[in-house]
């Protein structure tokens, strides 16, 4: 389990804001899960509503596992602005990220701000019905 210290949330605004700070410019979403999991559990945020709900990790066989989906809930993630002018390039990789807004409707999980460029690797599995 690794919870970054470089990962804030706002709650004072809804949906409420998960911002990575900058410089990283990188994030799994195992390490988002883990953070968001450690923040829901800290003290002083027992109050808050859940923020994320997660799958995944199911056993395909041969040694493969389904990758993680992690669902934020009345939230969303952004990469810190950066000063520019050149765009710095933010990666999220690891497995896909949705988020719901406070009335479980889907929104865009992920917010653009100055000077950075978000990529984002999402993962499916194939399905036989």
């Amino acid at each position: 389990m690794t919870a970054r210290n470089d990962i804030t949330v706002d709650t004072t605004v809804a949906p409420r804001i998960i911002t990575v700070a900058d410089p990283s410019t990188v994030l799994t979403v195992q390490d988002l899960l883990d953070t968001l999991r450690e923040w829901e559990q800290e003290l002083n945020n027992l109050e808050q509503k859940k923020i994320v709900d997660a799958a995944g990790k199911d056993d395909l066989g041969g040694g493969l596992q389904v990758e993680v989906t992690i669902t934020l809930l009345d939230a969303v993630l952004t990469f810190e602005a950066r000063g520019g002018p050149g765009y710095t390039q933010c990666l999220i990789d690891g497995g896909n990220v949705v988020s719901l807004d406070g009335a479980g409707d889907a929104i865009e999980s992920i917010v653009d701000t100055a000077f950075t460029q978000i990529i984002r690797t999402n993962v499916s599995s194939s399905l036989v019905i």
